[in-house]
């Protein structure tokens, strides 16, 4: 019976759920758990940094090694040894062509030795998902993407997309914001009993025998058969009539992807129940969770980036570089003002925040910086990829843009399936109301980070300590698709920051916009030469070599060099030709075509600051012309 396997699906999903994926209460501890930021980074982090030091040396002498054309006197070993330059990669967002592309990159980094030689790696977006990636995977770097089934929609049900820029949904007002207030505090029971009587509606379509579910293909053109067609347009070649059977294998699929839907809600649903505000990024942050479900670090039992963290034998060892999520902040009409996700605190290093919370309390109750009611198990690492992302308002214009010739019996398809989600005020009567109802709702994928730790904060009034809540969104929405604000603050004394840059400026290639976007937006950002419209950006650029006191920014955007990269943000399938081409063109970008030429200047633009600090007699000849070739 239909109701029967309803059933089973939600026993099965519930007894199979082993891993520790919602908020837990624990004991507030006596010490501080949010501080200011006074020019100074946490003793946590400034302990891992300095402890990391030796492996940095000796990685960074075995690259130096390997090149034949610069030669290092004894005082540049000598400076190696006693503090190696402090370096970290920013990758970009771009859905999965920046994961795959940045992959590749960071495998041909690994093959260098270099990527052992970062202190920090920091990504949002699709760069945020290479980051879960390696902390799922222990930084194993030749791990990446092995948990990552492509042909597979990371969302069940939904197709490739091609969403021009222009339409996607960013930049939401005041008036949004209220109504994403009333609608996070919905009754999550009234959701759960529409979501039951949907589920009815999808197992129980009329005239279908009650006693066979292989009956369910026997039946007349109805919601069942719209739904079908929603979810699988390419399967069906003509409209059927009534005496027409349909294939046994699109029941089969729609039971799939029912299941999949059903278990990102039972996932969500205990965040919500312990009294935690919701949105669609938890679930797409669980649909990550189920993609790489089982597989490296996830086998400890949990999902808290803190957690995970601290049973990683690389982490532990000091092996491995410090991994920053970023989002952006859009709590009232806040723009540009940006927070990290580290293991070991969360906040914002912008002038009116300079705020942070202790990773593994995020999520619990604070008021003037004191905490009163303490949770460990908030920091999903899921939840903390999606945040920086924005996949779930474009997947809901992609649903509205499918109901623009739509008939009442696809509208009453579409409700169900978004019902599932929780979007229940939507009355409609003809598919022009239903667009506007999910447009009005599609402020619901902005992260919830509820209760707000600096809520209140002494001394700090302002649009992020004001209310108890934040709000999070796509880390690049602001048109800064390069996380590298976080790798700039003086605090932590970087020395040069590799970019990989994958935004999609033109034909979905980079042309250095995104970068001379986030270069206005620092106080630093006028010390560099940024490259004009016009340049090519088909080899590395080095920017800010003759500016001592800032770090140096190795430029690089995927182009073509081995392959036709420029697949578009919201493709989100591919097969094993396109990945090994998008691999290997990440490949290639970071080594500039196995150039050796430019292997040897790596060796060059890394030790600059330390030449710097050095006589002019120091520096090989070799890397005067490196500088000329490449510096700006």
């Amino acid at each position: 019976m239909p109701i029967a396997i309803v059933s089973f699906i939600f026993a099965q999903l519930i007894c199979t759920s082993a891993l520790r994926q919602y908020p837990y209460e624990v004991d507030c501890p006596k010490s501080n758990l949010v501080r200011e930021a006074n020019n100074n980074i946490c003793l946590d982090e400034s302990n891992y940094i300095e402890n990391k030091m030796p492996y940095i040396s000796s990685s960074l002498r075995r690259f130096l090694d390997g090149l034949e054309m610069v030669q290092c006197g004894d005082a540049v070993i000598r400076k190696i040894e006693e503090r190696p330059p402090i370096m970290g990669l920013a990758i970009s967002g771009g859905g999965y062509r920046s994961m795959l592309t940045s992959s590749g990159f960071i495998k041909e980094m690994k093959k260098y030795g270099l990527f052992d030689c970062l202190s920090y790696i920091s990504g949002l977006s699709g760069g945020s998902w290479v980051l879960m990636d390696l902390v799922i995977h222990d930084f194993d770097v030749d791990q990446i993407l092995d948990s990552w089934d492509l042909n597979d929609p990371l969302l069940q049900g939904i197709p490739d997309l091609d969403f021009k820029q222009k339409d996607l949904i960013s930049e939401m007002d005041e008036q949004s914001l209220d109504e994403l207030r009333r609608l996070s505090a919905r009754d999550f029971t009234e959701i759960d009993a529409l979501m039951q009587r949907n589920l009815d509606f999808f197992m129980n379509t009329r005239n279908h025998d009650k006693t066979d579910i292989t009956g369910v293909c026997k039946r007349d053109y109805n919601p069942f058969t719209r739904l079908r067609e929603l979810l699988f347009p390419t399967d069906i070649d003509s409209v059927p009539n009534a005496k027409e059977e349909l294939p046994p294998s699109s029941l089969t699929n729609l039971q799939r992807i029912l299941n999949f839907y059903i278990s990102l809600h039972l996932d969500v649903r205990p965040k919500r129940f312990r009294g935690f505000r919701v949105s669609f990024t938890d679930y797409l942050g669980k649909a990550f969770i189920k993609r790489l479900k089982q597989n490296g670090m996830l086998q400890i039992n949990t999902t808290s980036f803190s957690e995970l963290m601290k049973h990683s034998p690389n982490f532990l060892n000091y092996r491995a570089p410090v991994p920053i999520f970023v989002a952006n902040c859009k709590n009232k009409s806040l723009k540009n003002i940006i927070f990290e996700f580290t293991p070991f605190e969360f906040g914002s290093w912008e002038s009116i925040v300079r705020l942070f919370v202790k990773m593994p309390f995020l999520g619990s109750k604070f008021e003037k910086g004191v905490a009163s009611k303490c949770f460990n198990g908030f920091d999903d690492i899921g939840f903390i990829a999606a945040t920086s992302s924005s996949i779930f308002n474009n997947v809901l214009i992609y649903i509205w843009e499918l109901t623009a010739k739509s008939s009442k019996e696809t509208i009453k398809a579409i409700r169900s399936i978004l019902s599932v989600f929780g979007l229940k005020n939507i009355r409609i009567k003809t598919d022009e109301q239903l667009r506007s109802s999910v447009l009005e709702q599609l402020k619901t994928d902005y992260a919830v980070v509820h209760p707000n730790p600096f809520f209140k904060f002494p001394g700090k009034k302002n649009a992020v300590t004001v209310d108890d809540f934040l709000y999070l969104v796509d880390g690049g929405e602001d048109g800064e698709n390069i996380p590298l604000r976080p790798l700039t603050i003086p605090e932590r004394k970087l020395d040069l920051i590799f970019v990989i840059d994958s935004s999609s400026d033109s034909h979905n290639y980079a042309t250095g916009i995104k970068l001379r976007n986030v270069l206005h937006q620092m106080q630093i950002g006028r010390k560099y030469l940024a490259p004009e419209e016009d340049i090519s950006l088909q080899n590395p650029i080095a920017l800010g070599c003759y500016e001592k006191d800032i770090p140096i920014i190795i430029y690089q955007v995927n182009s073509k060099h081995s392959y036709s990269s420029n697949t578009s943000t919201f493709k989100i399938t591919y097969n094993e030709s396109e990945i090994s081409g998008m691999l290997q063109n990440g490949r290639d970008i970071f080594s500039t075509d196995n150039n050796d030429y430019y292997k040897n200047c790596l060796g060059c633009l890394v030790l600059k600051r330390l030449f710097d600090e050095l006589p002019n007699s120091e520096l090989p000849i070799f890397c005067s012309k490196c500088y000329r070739d490449f510096c700006r």
